[in-house]
């Protein structure tokens, strides 16, 4: 981005897209590697709610690619895959694989809001 592609931020600015980051992730010991995939995972949990990609149980499902996540975080394989872990790995996101090379279901996990602290399940 050049300087000349930067205008002021004023109150009848047009706001472009964005990631929801979830302010409890801020805080939290993780990678920004891993911050930034969920949030990421958290935006297209929106648009799988949209389109109704829902499990029985009434779980978000979503699908995103180990290769997508390395071309958006514009990070090698290994470093994608590292994200991948530390979120399974913190209990905020739950990948089920499905074999024969279709891409692996992810459901989210979010803080409950009146539970600080503890992952709601």
């Amino acid at each position: 981005m050049h300087d000349h592609d930067l205008i002021p931020y004023k109150s009848d600015t047009v706001v472009p897209a964005y990631l929801p980051l979830p302010r409890f992730l801020v805080s939290m010991d993780l990678s920004n590697d891993a911050k930034i995939l969920y949030a990421l995972l958290f935006d297209r949990a929106g648009i799988s709610r949209e389109n109704g990609y829902i499990e029985p149980d009434g779980r978000i499902r979503l699908y995103f690619t180990l290769e997508e996540a390395k071309e958006k975080l514009r990070r090698s394989r290994q470093a994608a895959t590292r994200a991948f872990q530390e979120l399974e790995r913190s209990g905020l996101i739950i990948r089920r694989k499905q074999g024969l090379g279709r891409p692996a279901v992810i459901t989210l996990n979010i803080f409950s809001s009146n539970r600080e602290g503890s992952l709601h399940e």
